[in-house]
């Protein structure tokens, strides 16, 4: 990594540059930076820093959103006031930080050579593009995630405790802002003992120890959750996306009715006079119920969410930082078929269709080296490598695609996939380069 430093440094440069373009086109209108979740982490961090309370109305104890995001809000706006656009510009130097981790996960894994590949081909990515430009929590996560699979594969090569520790406490740190990494250090911990370096009893050791320091991470905000209101877990959006999506979305497959009519009746059917804490065990247990009993519905719905999660184009996000109102509100594909979906971004706007259009071919661009990006590895024989790669692509997918699955649910697994892709890039420049030098002998 010491011989890339200059390299490294224009890589953070332009990653950097790139995403304040959109960002200096928009400064002037703040309302372009919220989107979805975005009203509740600012409105969050103007009560923590106001008023030194966590919660969005006062009275309630703040079970739904995760501390993270919101305390990085507080901090800028207890120092330059509440100014979004000061939180934004931060949060763009700071995604300048993921091709750096992107390149040490990938020299760790493979050479320097893919790490460059990889280092470069994020710095056009898209989806990572336009949600740098908004106050969403997404681009932090991938900080720390990014930091944390480092640490991870460190610590299970060389037999690193020091390393293993630093992956658990980052995995920790990054449910702050997005509880969905939550239990990652699960899927490390099979990974552990399924696709490891080392001896047996390393394997268990590392499995266990990673899992326990994860949860004395996280242990402070469910203990708090506890002493505020008697609930037991980490985060209630959790609870709410399983019963009104997940749960919602099987109900509406096996009824054949809206999804929106079937939110609408699970909203009614949730009893009145609950505590907080009771009515997230209640939307729990209801949502679990039904997922169980449903099981082939799930799985379907989980499959359609998979594939919106990682082919369909962010199209509404492009329209609040252009400052037009959509005609459609959601994701592109959900509820059309590729022919109107393909009629909805030929009538959009000229600079969204286009921006639309450049997502698309770049997912088809790095679909197409992450196919052969597999084969290659599988050929040369860096069977755990890639095999940690995929496992951490599964972990997400399963977690976040469902009915409630965007396209900023990728981000996580947007590093991850890019590796595959640079490690075909290489392998494919590299055959090109030895056959030139062959025929230039000749």
């Amino acid at each position: 990594m010491k011989k890339d430093m200059g390299f490294l440094f224009l890589v953070f440069v332009f990653y950097v540059g790139i995403r304040l373009v959109p960002f200096f086109f928009t400064f002037d209108n703040t309302s372009r930076y919220f989107l979805a979740d975005s009203y509740e982490y600012s409105l969050l961090g103007v009560n923590i820093a106001q008023h030194g309370y966590y919660t969005l109305h006062g009275a309630e104890p703040g079970l739904i959103r995760a501390p993270g995001y919101p305390l990085y809000l507080a901090a800028v706006y207890k120092s330059f006031g509440v100014k979004p656009a000061i939180a934004l510009f931060l949060q763009i130097i700071l995604s300048g930080l993921i091709p750096l981790f992107l390149y040490m996960n990938a020299e760790l894994l493979f050479s320097s050579r893919v790490a460059r590949i990889a280092a470069v081909l994020s710095l056009f990515e898209p989806v990572s593009i336009i949600y740098a430009n908004i106050l969403l929590s997404e681009t932090m996560l991938v900080v720390f995630l990014l930091l944390s699979t480092y640490f991870f594969i460190k610590s299970i090569k060389h037999n690193n405790t020091t390393a293993l520790v630093l992956a658990a406490v980052t995995a920790g740190i990054g449910a702050y802002f997005r509880p969905v990494i939550l239990y990652l250090p699960l899927a490390y911990a099979f990974i552990s003992i399924a696709v490891s370096w080392l001896s047996l009893r390393d394997r268990i050791k590392n499995a266990v120890g990673i899992v326990l320091i994860t949860g004395l991470t996280v242990l402070p905000w469910i203990a708090r959750n506890y002493v505020v209101d008697g609930y037991k877990g980490f985060c209630s959006i959790q609870d709410i996306n399983l019963y009104y999506w997940r749960a919602a979305g099987v109900i509406s497959d096996i009824e054949h009715l809206p999804l929106r009519m079937v939110q609408d009746r699970l909203k009614n059917a949730v009893p009145t006079g609950l505590s907080l804490a009771n009515e997230y065990q209640f939307l729990r247990d209801k949502a679990v119920n039904v997922i169980l009993h449903h099981p082939y519905a799930y799985a379907k719905v989980m499959l359609k969410g998979s594939i919106n999660m990682l082919l369909s184009p962010e199209r509404y996000a492009v329209f609040k930082l252009a400052d037009i109102k959509p005609r459609f509100l959601g994701v592109m594909w959900q509820g059309h078929s590729i022919h109107e979906a393909i009629n909805m971004m030929m009538s959009d706007p000229l600079i969204v269709s286009s921006v639309v259009l450049y997502q698309m071919l770049f997912t088809i661009f790095t679909g197409l080296l992450i196919a052969i990006g597999i084969v290659i590895i599988s050929g040369e024989g860096s069977i755990k490598e890639l095999l940690f790669l995929l496992f951490v692509i599964a972990y997400f997918v399963v977690v976040s695609a469902g009915p409630e699955a965007e396209p900023r649910f990728r981000l996580p697994v947007l590093p991850y996939m890019i590796i595959i892709a640079a490690f075909a890039l290489s392998a494919l420049s590299g055959s090109v380069s030895r056959k030139h030098y062959k025929e230039r002998i000749k």
